[in-house]
């Protein structure tokens, strides 16, 4: 889960991705010079470190030192830092921790804005059982999972369901999701040319790249308005806001039966997260977090959501995709009583990353720093939530169509709404009251 969740351009303080707080520190880069000045190396001003960490930290030094200095080829000292820095990272063995370069980071966090340069296509990493899986590799496929309207990708003709197997001529064996969307990405008006997969036959896919505006919400009237349909795609920072609108413009119309739908949701910031959940709890944790040395402490609704009375009913959709943000939301509601999970088992990612910028033009870090609990405290890492009513999944609603025809096959196709909606309509209706604010 990130936070400042899933994804800066100028120096900021470190933030969390479907993670939790940001910080008031900075995480360092300092060059040879400065490290031995500091007195990691001589112990002036190490304090609390052993010797050991002081013995590391001056064969690093030696290192850095003598590949400066003495090395017959040519070398960059921040060439030499950044590969150092990506090398402690990469001994985690953490598919969430990362060191990106300047690049990387900003565009991760242009993405946390709502709008990014790119394709403007949705991808999962899915094993043959259609279940999300950590990285690209045999038996677990980069897959188009849609195709967003009037984009890049939709012009140049890539499909839902074609499978990306490399990237510009990088295959992504052995790559996360993250990665791959970070080839993927780019300046706007360049080109990137996709290898897929495509009903069996192997072709590549030129797309001139563009400025990309995220929609993470989406709405709709279902069943001749007697259920509301909140579609929920990413939780960026403007995610808690465009839900609080639709939610009001429902609730507005007399609508008091929901469907919250987080299927194949990656996660965001843990913040709108939180503000989606503080519509529909009026006190108690939306989650608790747990740090590196154990301690926990709960993170509480914020109050005055619009949906907090048990009158309305509310059903969430989610499947092997729901991660992160999205199972913060999904736990929070189920372990409250206040909503009933509708689908598959979730992913299960309940740890939490921590952005931090790095100073100069050094890039950040991104660092798996605690995990996140339900509500009733569980821990959902590699386990994920397992849903009130199990339903295997058809094909997804979307979008909306103004023929009423098409929309009800549209519904029908997708049996876990389907389900769902019928499931709220069994329940006798509420009476009908003016939503607070």
């Amino acid at each position: 889960m990130n936070r400042p969740s899933s994804p800066p351009s100028e120096p900021r303080p470190p933030q969390r991705n479907d993670s939790v707080l940001p910080v008031a520190v900075l995480l360092l880069v300092l060059s040879a010079a400065a490290i031995f000045a500091a007195g990691l190396s001589l112990g002036s001003s190490a304090g609390g470190r052993d010797a050991a960490e002081r013995a590391a930290m001056e064969a690093f030094i030696e290192t850095y030192r003598r590949i400066n200095d003495d090395y017959l080829g040519e070398a960059q000292p921040d060439e030499l830092l950044e590969g150092a820095i990506r090398g402690m990272i990469e001994t985690l063995d953490d598919p969430y921790s990362a060191y990106l370069g300047p690049d990387d980071f900003e565009s991760t966090f242009d993405e946390i804005s709502g709008r990014f340069e790119g394709i403007g296509a949705r991808m999962d990493t899915q094993a043959s059982d259609g279940a999300s899986c950590p990285r690209i590799e045999t038996g677990c496929l980069l897959r188009v999972v849609e195709i967003l309207p009037d984009t890049p990708a939709l012009a140049a003709g890539l499909r839902v369901d074609d499978v990306v197997t490399a990237v510009d001529g990088r295959s992504l064996e052995g790559q996360t999701i993250e990665d791959a969307v970070r080839l993927i990405r780019g300046p706007r008006e360049s080109l990137v040319t996709l290898a897929l997969t495509r009903d069996g036959q192997s072709l590549e896919l030129p797309i001139t790249r563009g400025l990309i505006a995220s929609q993470d919400v989406r709405s709709a009237l279902l069943a001749d308005g007697q259920v509301g349909y909140l579609r929920i795609d990413g939780f960026s920072s403007g995610a808690g806001d465009a839900f609080e609108t639709a939610l009001g413009e429902q609730l507005a119309e007399g609508v008091r039966r929901l469907v919250v739908d987080v299927r194949a949701d990656p996660g965001g910031l843990v913040d709108a997260a939180v503000e989606i959940t503080s519509q529909f709890l009026a006190d108690g944790p939306v989650y608790w977090e747990e740090d590196a040395q154990g301690r926990q402490h709960a993170v509480r609704v914020q109050g005055g959501g619009l949906a907090t009375d048990p009158a309305i009913e509310v059903a969430v959709l989610v499947d092997s995709g729901t991660a992160s943000a999205s199972e913060i939301l999904a736990g929070a509601l189920q372990d409250a009583g206040r909503a009933r999970l509708v689908g598959e088992r979730t992913f299960g990612k309940g740890t939490v990353q921590e952005w931090t910028q790095l100073p100069g033009q050094s890039g950040g870090l991104r660092l798996s720093v605690a995990k996140w609990l339900t509500r009733d405290l569980e821990w959902v890492q590699d386990v994920g939530l397992r849903p009130d009513v199990e339903v295997a999944a058809g094909e997804r609603f979307w979008p909306v169509s103004d023929d009423d025809a098409v929309q009800a096959a549209a519904l029908a196709a997708d049996a876990q709404l389907q389900h769902a909606v019928n499931m709220l309509l069994a329940v006798e209706a509420p009476a009908a009251t003016a939503p607070p604010g």
